[in-house]
């Protein structure tokens, strides 16, 4: 009778395991691609940036953690990472992710190209307006 009671706890707690899973979000993004860009943005005005998020066995560690840490490196007016590269990092018992890129001030940008140039260049790069949207249903 204790042999039947195993065999049916292991095959529940099989099932239960089995039929169990977890999700979790990732990374946030405002602006995302995998393809080259052509936005003509002035890289040298940016800075070269390195984030990471590490965790023991990758508990913690996130993508956006590593994003966020390379942007503030670069300072508090920097909001655009371009150009960048996600690596996964893998050590002994330690993992998470590594970011690195080109840091750009979208305020800078708005500065330089003034309030009309800035929409100008908006609209030639197909840069999403939220006063344009339109929500489908």
């Amino acid at each position: 009778m204790k042999a039947y009671k195993f065999s049916i706890f292991a095959i529940l707690l099989t099932a239960l395991i089995s039929f169990s899973s977890c999700s979790y979000r990732l990374v946030d993004f405002t602006i995302i691609s995998s393809k080259n860009h052509s936005l003509n943005l002035d890289l040298s005005q940016g800075k070269q940036v390195e984030g990471s998020s590490k965790g023991f066995l990758g508990l913690g560690a996130t993508i956006k953690d590593a994003m966020d840490k390379a942007l503030q490196s670069a300072g508090s007016e920097y909001d655009l990472l371009v150009n960048g590269v996600v690596r996964v990092q893998d050590f002994f018992f330690v993992s998470g992710y590594k970011v690195t890129g080109t840091a750009v001030s979208s305020a800078k940008l708005k500065a330089m190209l003034g309030e009309k140039g800035f929409e100008e260049w908006c609209k030639a790069n197909n840069i999403f307006d939220p006063e344009q949207a339109v929500v489908m249903k």
